[in-house]
């Protein structure tokens, strides 16, 4: 019985730890308002609660609904957020203009961070190197 009891124990802890919805959500603080938002492993946007999501949302709209989201980002002190994708996408959001410029190639992207005189010191980074707040 005692076995049982314990064998029952580990099975319902372990269903509970993989069953519990938005274990793994986070939000990461970026500039301006704007944050990096999880709510599952494949749902990952570059947003804020400020402004409509169909016009300043990274990935755009129609890509995050066909499964694209971000993996790295990066920002300046007031005005840039940089970001790629699974797809290997990158987008630019100026965040002083709330205007999401992308997607782009790399090569495109490198050309355009020239263009808006964004410092080198601005790179991408993975999410993990972020702290996250739930």
């Amino acid at each position: 019985m005692k076995k049982f009891r314990v064998v029952l124990s580990i099975a319902l802890l372990m269903i509970g730890m993989v069953g519990c919805a938005g274990a793994g959500d986070y939000e990461i603080e970026l500039i301006n308002g704007f944050k990096v938002m999880r709510t599952s492993a494949e749902c990952v946007h570059i947003g804020s609660h400020e402004y409509n999501y169909d016009e300043v949302l990274i990935p755009h709209l129609a890509n995050y609904e066909e499964g694209e989201y971000v993996i790295q980002v990066g920002h300046d002190n007031n005005r840039y957020i940089i970001a790629k994708t699974n797809l290997d996408n990158y987008y630019l959001l100026d965040t002083k203009e709330v205007i999401v410029h992308g997607p782009f190639t790399e090569e495109k992207f490198i050309q355009v961070k020239e263009d808006a005189k964004i410092s080198e010191s601005v790179t991408l980074k993975d999410l993990d190197e972020y702290e996250k707040v739930r």
